[in-house]
């Protein structure tokens, strides 16, 4: 990334500039509601966004917190034009999905929500909490996945199906030959199985498919994961 500032003071005024556009579209309260976010004072913000405190700028550590607050990209304060904005969207978490099951409504009731700024970004997207090692590597325990329930599914893709109670995140095999569809784990363990429909079985009028088209990986904190990585799990 190319960041095409003369000096400092430049970097300075353009944070405050950006910051207050950011504040003034939003609207009345709004200096209120962000310092409370970011746990400061309200002077503190007037500071970041008036000229006449030149020598106080937004610190770096608040970017992020900042972004997420209205929705944007961080990306936003760190470069000198307005192109590299790619909103984020808060994507309601329906549940965990895991070995065959899923638990729904307990995400829904708190109103809890994943952050997503890709470019496969539509209303209807959805949330699962990944739980257990059937997708591993590609999917760890603890992920937040993205499912489409409108994108196209091709061979190789990973999918979350659901067919009445059964729900699970596997990888997306139609075999036309054979007339039948796989959802093959990752994890090639005996703990792990394909699951197979024919496609003349009433069950596969039954099955819902969504695409999966993103997911946050949250190995910060899983330690599992990491042992892998290294040989050590």
């Amino acid at each position: 990334m190319c960041y095409n500032f003369c000096n400092k003071k430049e970097l300075k005024m353009m944070l405050k500039e950006k910051l207050k556009k950011l504040i003034e579209e939003r609207g009345r309260g709004t200096k209120v509601e962000l310092a409370k976010f970011l746990d400061v004072s309200p002077s503190y913000i007037t500071r970041y966004v008036e000229d006449a405190y030149q020598d106080v700028d937004m610190p770096s550590k608040y970017f992020v917190r900042t972004a997420l607050f209205f929705g944007i990209s961080p990306e936003y304060f760190l470069t000198d034009g307005e192109s590299a904005i790619k909103p984020v969207k808060k994507i309601p978490i329906v549940g965990n999905v895991s070995y065959g099951k899923i638990a729904l409504s307990t995400y829904q009731r708190n109103s809890e929500y994943a952050c997503y700024n890709g470019e496969f970004y539509m209303h209807k997207l959805y949330c699962l909490i990944a739980c257990g090692d059937s997708m591993s590597p590609e999917i760890e325990d603890g992920d937040e996945v993205m499912c489409d329930p409108e994108a196209e599914v091709q061979n190789g893709d990973m999918v979350h199906y659901a067919i009445g109670n059964e729900s699970a995140v596997k990888i997306y095999i139609k075999n036309d030959d054979a007339h039948i569809i796989q959802f093959v784990p990752c994890n090639q363990s005996e703990n792990f199985k394909t699951k197979i429909i024919r496609l003349d079985d009433d069950m596969a009028n039954e099955v819902k498919i969504s695409k999966i088209v993103a997911v946050n990986k949250l190995k910060f904190s899983n330690r599992k994961a990491r042992l892998k990585l290294i040989n050590m799990a």
